[in-house]
């Protein structure tokens, strides 16, 4: 029997689905014979209300944290530019701390040599007193030596000025000259010390800086991320006392709808046994009348129903191959902070703050060092490497394997923290960060601030 139009519920679910197991629940709640059972809970409206207001101010703050968590995520990628950068600060200072090093065993190399022309220069002048004293030639300087009343004159005089003349070997020269070479050799070892010494301390300034941006960057995240969680949990708790509340409410509605419907069909199922009886009384009396009048004939009644581009230089196809090739000999290498060279993988000076001292591998500027060095000599540092390796700068859609890509904090060069090698197919080959290996990724899924390709040997 259809439900009449003004008798459905004034309140309906909005999800149809949801519609539909709240009147199925309803109508088991009618006892078989047509009892009407126990009402469900019904929240009143200040329990709905009050639910409804605390789930609405746990949305503010989660939607208001979803902004933090933005700007956190881009304060993440900032502090992760600042490592990038102090750690090519490091590779950089570690470079020249090992120059600085060549340069000082150098120096210590001619001041030990200059020593040594010392010494013989000074053999080579007594030698030559003592030959002229044996040899007796009191006539000439030996003689004169003797009978001298100052020897010491005679020997800076005479003695001193008759070898110098006489003999090749000039060994106060070489005694003079020993001496020079001994303090240039003596002030460039210092000098190379000290080279050593600042180089040194520039190393442990960036290594110091790096760890500090690192560790900022995790607790900073961590505080983050459980912020988030504890938001997170209470805003599914409130969520659910408000589901819990208006789905009591709705099964309420819903009861009260099918008594509504069992009321009315009983209604209509009187208002036909009313009509029926009515008819049935009429046929009657028409009966009754055609008896008495004698008459025929009569009516019936009835019941009532409801309603490629320029490249120049050296470039060549086949190089940028072969570097592309060379980088992904490294699959699976460790990153490690200042890792890597030309002549393979390092252990950086054992600067990364996680791997152990001694783990070799590289970082992003040491496989670009590896990749192109049998064609190019770079520094150990992304920012400059962008420069330095060429001076074509092909654009997006048009990469060639070997081409170097960078991605820059600050839009500039200077602010390049990490360089990849592109390897063809849109992927790249790189090392992308402490604790990570060297691995293949789209280039375009590396970081969000790209900068820029070069074309090496152009």
């Amino acid at each position: 029997m259809p439900v009449s139009r003004h008798l459905r519920p004034a309140c309906r679910p909005r999800a149809v689905a949801a519609l539909a197991v709240l009147i199925s629940v309803a109508a088991l709640l009618v006892a078989p014979g047509g009892a009407v059972a126990k009402p469900p809970p019904n929240p009143s409206n200040g329990q709905l209300s009050a639910a409804q207001r605390q789930k609405n101010a746990l949305a503010t703050e989660v939607g208001q944290l979803s902004g933090q968590v933005a700007q956190m995520q881009s304060r993440l990628l900032q502090l992760k530019v600042q490592q990038d950068l102090a750690e090519q600060k490091l590779a950089y200072a570690l470079s020249k701390l090992t120059e600085a090093k060549t340069a000082a065993d150098k120096a210590q190399s001619n001041l030990e040599a200059a020593r040594r022309e010392v010494v013989k220069a000074q053999q080579d002048f007594v030698g030559y007193v003592q030959a002229s004293y044996m040899s007796g030639d009191v006539s000439g300087t030996t003689g004169t030596l003797l009978t001298a009343n100052d020897p010491n004159v005679l020997l800076e005089q005479g003695t001193l000025q008759n070898y110098q003349a006489n003999h090749q070997l000039n060994a106060i020269g070489n005694m003079q000259r020993a001496s020079v070479a001994l303090s240039n050799a003596d002030a460039a070892a210092r000098q190379a010390v000290k080279l050593r010494t600042d180089a040194k301390n520039a190393a442990d300034a960036a290594k110091q800086q790096a760890i500090a941006a690192l560790t900022s960057a995790r607790e900073q995240q961590r505080q983050l991320q459980a912020t988030l969680a504890v938001n997170q949990h209470q805003l599914a708790a409130a969520q659910e006392k408000l589901a819990t509340l208006n789905n009591q409410r709705n099964v309420y509605l819903a009861f009260v709808a099918e008594q509504a419907r069992i009321a009315h069909e009983r209604w209509l199922a009187e208002q036909r046994r009313k009509a029926e009886a009515a008819a049935a009384a009429a046929a009657r009396a028409r009966q009754i009348a055609n008896a008495g009048s004698g008459g025929g004939g009569g009516g019936g009644g009835g019941v009532f129903s409801p309603a490629p581009p320029p490249s120049g230089g050296s470039w060549s196809g086949p190089r940028g191959q072969t570097a592309a090739s060379r980088a992904l000999q490294w699959l699976g290498a460790t990153y490690i902070w200042a890792g890597g060279n030309a002549s393979g993988p390092t252990d950086g000076g054992c600067s990364d703050p996680i791997a152990p001292c001694g783990t070799v591998g590289f970082d992003c500027s040491g496989l670009v060092l590896y990749a192109w060095g049998p064609y190019l000599g770079m520094s150990h540092l992304a920012s400059a490497q962008f420069t330095e390796a060429g001076s074509y700068h092909p654009p997006a859609g048009a990469f060639q394997p070997g081409d170097l890509l960078f991605w820059s904090g600050d839009g500039t060069i200077g602010g390049i923290h990490h360089v990849a090698i592109y390897i063809g197919g849109g992927n790249v080959v790189q090392a992308p960060q402490s604790g990570d290996i060297v691995r293949i990724t789209p280039w375009d899924q590396v970081e969000s601030d790209y900068f820029g390709a070069t074309r090496p040997l152009t």
